[in-house]
């Protein structure tokens, strides 16, 4: 039986590629029967999604940033049918995760390969909806709101630390309460953010060391105080690398943050609110396909797609 693959495109995202050509030029060979959808507005990914994969699609592609695939894999929890993952945004911090590579014809060769793997990949949710990064309030919200459509498209990956010098220096300092998991920890900082995937655009960098897609929980990190001259003087990169004592960090399945005074609130980079907010993790909610390689061991995911 001929694979089917669904591919849903943001004409949106990043920056302008040859989408359409470099897909038949992958699948034609190998024979696989493919079609698109093309996204208009917020809410078209999840709905083509859950449609292609109640019609029989063996996998669901995403082309576009991470917005764009949290939005199928929104589509897709609850399903067996797995997601593929396109890189075409501006950080593509969830295919990064997963040593998905950023050029175009090899990342669709992943969703074509016979070696790829299938992973198990958790997934967070919040009151109104679900997450596949993080949930941040103080400097990285303040981060995402200064790096605009306007710098990205300018800028690229770059805007984001552009946003991020600025941010830092803001005056962001608020007194949070952290319930996780029934404990309860008071803390004064500038920052305050719930992860459940920590690269930050670059394979093998986090902000602490195992932080995870495949584990169940959630990553509660707070900035301390100390870390604020090492993060101004050599950047966020440098700091992590050369310390281990920039965060306190907590795990857990469900975290409930309330702030004085209430802090804007980022959920995968689109600002949503302010504190409080609750925070859980759903294990397992969907399976993704991943460079056969990419796999490390001791967390092998699931055994070949086809």
């Amino acid at each position: 039986m001929r694979l089917r693959i669904h591919i849903i495109i943001n004409p949106g995202s990043g920056q302008p590629k040859p989408i359409l050509h470099t897909l038949n030029a992958v699948f034609r060979p190998k024979d696989i029967d493919w079609d698109i959808s093309l996204t208009k507005k917020s809410g078209d990914a999840e709905r083509f999604a859950r449609q292609a994969a109640e019609s029989g699609a063996n996998i669901v592609a995403a082309y576009g940033g991470d917005g764009t695939v949290m939005e199928v894999a929104r589509g897709l929890i609850g399903l067996e049918t797995p997601l593929a993952i396109i890189p075409g945004g501006t950080a593509n911090l969830m295919a990064v995760e997963l040593g998905i590579p950023k050029d175009l014809s090899k990342a669709i060769e992943v969703a074509a390969d016979e070696g790829s793997i299938l992973h198990p990949i958790d997934v967070g949710i919040v009151k109104n909806g679900y997450f596949l990064l993080r949930v941040g309030m103080g400097f990285s919200a303040r981060k995402v709101e200064y790096a605009d459509r306007k710098l990205k498209d300018r800028f690229g990956v770059m805007a984001y630390s552009l946003a991020a010098v600025k941010a830092v220096t803001a005056k962001n300092e608020a007194n949070y309460r952290l319930t996780v998991d029934g404990n309860v920890y008071e803390v004064r900082t500038r920052a305050c953010q719930a992860y459940n995937a920590g690269n930050m655009g670059k394979p093998g960098t986090a902000p602490v060391p195992g932080i995870s897609v495949e584990d169940g929980l959630l990553d509660l990190l707070v900035l301390r105080e100390n870390a604020i001259i090492p993060l101004l003087t050599h950047g966020m990169e440098h700091a992590i690398r050369h310390s281990s004592d920039l965060f306190y960090h907590w795990q857990g399945r469900q975290i409930y943050i309330e702030s004085d005074p209430p802090q804007s609130v980022h959920i995968d980079g689109e600002i949503v609110g302010t504190t409080p907010i609750e925070i859980g993790i759903l294990p397992k909610a969907i399976r993704v396909l991943a460079p056969g390689e990419s796999v490390k061991p001791g967390n092998l995911g699931s055994p070949p797609l086809h």
